[in-house]
């Protein structure tokens, strides 16, 4: 089974809870990191699916011509990485619609897919399925069916599925969970890619392989930049974002040896053949 491999491409400031003005003032290292990510992904004849920031395409354009040189997928991942449920669907609409202009604009290629910061399209924010419908999305990957303190729908179906609005439907891919008993556990990706044993993620996604489903892995380019400097913010936060990230790269090629990926388009487009 393929499994499908997803980038939220930002720089390591850009994700986590500081001031724009200390966004401003912190030293941009994406380049670096993603060209990194991009060199290991090339090195084991893997493609996936990159979910660019508007800012980034607008910033790194060759950055950005190179991901989709290689035969990456490119979506979109917003524009100023707000939490979507913090905004209003009129700010939602415009941010996204200025996001994917950017990328296309780079790549002159329309952009399909759509990843919310921090997984933020809850049972708050599901009004952004229809948006996102109504702007030509034909399928997203947003929503993590468990309860975390800043994202979550715990009880949304495990299995990707069409979502039927009012602006017509759309494929939700949902991030991987396995269940254990009655609890729902993180597959692996991002900070649960480092915080877990390696061998833990392992078992995870041969668990879910069992039961037919591919597991949705995500990680971001400066979790390959174990020097990116150390800043004070929500501790709950900061506990995640620099835990464990010498771990990363060494952890990535033990996957990309032990499975097979694409990019998310392939998942999607199977679903839609199946159902």
């Amino acid at each position: 089974m393929r499994h499908a491999f997803t980038v939220d491409v930002e720089d390591w400031y850009q994700g986590i809870p500081i001031s724009n003005t200390m966004s401003a003032q912190s030293e941009p290292r994406l380049e670096g990191s993603c060209h990194r990510l991009l060199d290991i992904m090339a090195e084991y004849d893997v493609r996936g699916t990159f979910f660019i920031l508007g800012p980034v395409a607008q910033h790194y354009p060759n950055l950005i011509r190179r991901i989709a040189r290689e035969g990456h997928e490119l979506g979109c991942h917003g524009w100023s990485h707000d939490l979507v449920y913090e905004m209003t669907p009129e700010q939602f609409r415009e941010e996204t619609q200025r996001a994917a202009a950017a990328i296309s604009n780079v790549t002159a290629q329309p952009v399909t897919a759509y990843r919310a910061a921090y997984f933020s399209i809850t049972a708050r924010s599901l009004w952004a399925l229809d948006i996102l419908a109504e702007l030509g999305f034909q399928y997203d990957s947003s929503i993590f069916p468990l309860h975390n303190w800043r994202y979550g729908i715990p009880d949304f179906d495990l299995a990707p599925r069409i979502v039927k609005t009012a602006s017509g439907s759309i494929c939700e891919i949902p991030i991987s969970v396995r269940e254990v008993g009655k609890m729902r556990l993180p597959v692996t990706g991002g900070a649960y890619f480092r915080l877990y044993p390696y061998f833990v993620s392992r078992a995870n996604m041969r668990a879910v392989s069992k039961q037919q489903r591919a597991v949705v892995f995500y990680l971001h380019p400066w979790e390959l930049d174990p020097d990116h400097p150390r800043i004070a913010f929500y501790w709950k936060a900061r506990l995640t974002h620099y835990a464990n990230l010498k771990a990363t790269e060494p952890r990535l090629r033990r996957l990309l040896t032990d499975f097979s990926f694409c990019p998310l388009r392939e998942i999607a487009v199977q679903m839609r053949k199946d159902g």
